[in-house]
C-alpha cells in the first residue's frame, strides 16, 4: 500500500489499573481496558512492527493527529463517559483522514444501541429476543402483555453494567419490572430494555474478515463448572465477571451451515467492522443473538481471542491478522486512499 508506513502503528487506549472489575455494579469504570491487555496488545503489536506509539488520552491523539497521517491506528478506547465512547477515535481518524483498524463510527454506534443492533440482526435474518426499550421511568400501565421470563438491562452499557440476577424475572411479576427498569434508569439515565429471557447455552461466536471475505471464526460456550445447566436460569451477571466463574470451551459444532451464512451476511452489511464478536443463546438449534460486540474485549484469555484460538492462532498471530485484514481491506476497497 504506497505511502503507508508499515514500521509503526499507533494504539489508542484507556489504561485502567490491572485490579480487575469494580465491585459497583453501575460504575462504568467497568468497562475500561485494563492494562494487563493493553500491554499484551502492545507487546504483541512491537513484534509486528518496528515501532508503536501509545496514547491513552483521546485529547492527546487528536493533538497529535497530524503526526500520523502515514501511520495505522489501533483503537482500543472504551472509558469514555458517553454513548459514544467507542466511536470517538474511529470518528477521529476520520476527519484527519488516517487508517485505522476495526469498526467505523457508524458501526460502533449501531452495535452499541442494542435496539439498533437487533434491527440490524432482522434485516440479516438473525434471530433475536423480543423486546421493548423504555427512555424514562414507568409505571405498571406502561408494560404490555409479556413473554416470561424476561430479562431487563441497560441499552448501552458493556461489561455487564447495571446486571445482576435481580435483573432476570422467571415468573410472571409486573411490579418487580417497573422496579428494576426504574432502578437502572435512576442509576445511569439511560434507555432499558425489557427483553424476552431465552434458556439454552450462552456462545459468543468470533470473526475476522472484511465484508464477504471471512478469514477466521470461531465460536465458544459460556459454561459453569459447577452447574451445567447454569445459563438455563441464570444471566452473564456483573457478579460472575467480577468471580470469574464461568468458563468457556469450543462450541464451533453448535454453529451450522444455515447459522454462519446469516451470521456472515450480518456481518458483510456492517462493512467496515473487520473483527465482531456475536453474543447470544443457543436454543433447540437456532441462535438468538442479543449483542454485537464491535468493541470486544481482546483479552488474551476473553471470548473472542479464545473462539480464534481454537482455529490455529496464537494470539500474536491474531492481532498480525487483525493488522494485515484492515490493511487488505484499505488496499480493495480503497485505493487510492
Amino acid at each position: 500500500m504506497d505511502g503507508f508506513n508499515y514500521n509503526r502503528i499507533v494504539l489508542v487506549a484507556d489504561n485502567a489499573p490491572n485490579e480487575g472489575l469494580p465491585d459497583e455494579l453501575y460504575n462504568r469504570e467497568s468497562d475500561k481496558a485494563q492494562s494487563n491487555n493493553v500491554s499484551a496488545i502492545k507487546t504483541a503489536l512491537e513484534i509486528i512492527c518496528k515501532e508503536v506509539v501509545f496514547y491513552d488520552s483521546i485529547e492527546e491523539f487528536t493533538y497529535h493527529t497530524s503526526e500520523h497521517i502515514n501511520d495505522l491506528v489501533f483503537p482500543y478506547w472504551h472509558g469514555e463517559k458517553s454513548r459514544n465512547k467507542q466511536a470517538l477515535v474511529a470518528a477521529v481518524c476520520e476527519a484527519a483522514g488516517i487508517k485505522y483498524v476495526g469498526a467505523d463510527a457508524y458501526t460502533n454506534i449501531v452495535c452499541c444501541d442494542k435496539m439498533l443492533a437487533k434491527d440490524i440482526c432482522r434485516m440479516n435474518g438473525v434471530l433475536v429476543p423480543e423486546s421493548i426499550c423504555y427512555n424514562r421511568k414507568i409505571t405498571l400501565s406502561d408494560l404490555p402483555n409479556l413473554k416470561y421470563p424476561i430479562i431487563v438491562k441497560p441499552n448501552y452499557e458493556g461489561t455487564s453494567i447495571g446486571i445482576s440476577q435481580n435483573n432476570l424475572i422467571l415468573l410472571p411479576d409486573y411490579k418487580k419490572v417497573v422496579d428494576v427498569v426504574n432502578e437502572l434508569y435512576e442509576n445511569l439515565g439511560e434507555q432499558v430494555i425489557v427483553e424476552q429471557f431465552i434458556p439454552g447455552k450462552e456462545f459468543s461466536v468470533s470473526m475476522i474478515g472484511w465484508r464477504d471475505h471471512i478469514k477466521v471464526w470461531g465460536a465458544v460456550e459460556r459454561y459453569s463448572e459447577k452447574d451445567e445447566l447454569y445459563f438455563e436460569s441464570h444471566l452473564h451477571s456483573h457478579q460472575d465477571k467480577i468471580k470469574e466463574n464461568i468458563c468457556l470451551r469450543n462450541a464451533k459444532q453448535y454453529m451450522t451451515a444455515s447459522i454462519m451464512t446469516r451470521l456472515f451476511e450480518l456481518f458483510d452489511s456492517l462493512d467496515k467492522v473487520e473483527y465482531i464478536r456475536i453474543d447470544g443463546k443457543y436454543y433447540n438449534g437456532n441462535f438468538y443473538c442479543f449483542e454485537l460486540s464491535q468493541d470486544t474485549t481482546l483479552a488474551p484469555d476473553g471470548a473472542f481471542f479464545k473462539a480464534i484460538a481454537y482455529g490455529g492462532y496464537s494470539f500474536k498471530e491474531a492481532v498480525n491478522l487483525l493488522i494485515s485484514n484492515c490493511l487488505e481491506r484499505y488496499n480493495n476497497l480503497c485505493p487510492n486512499q
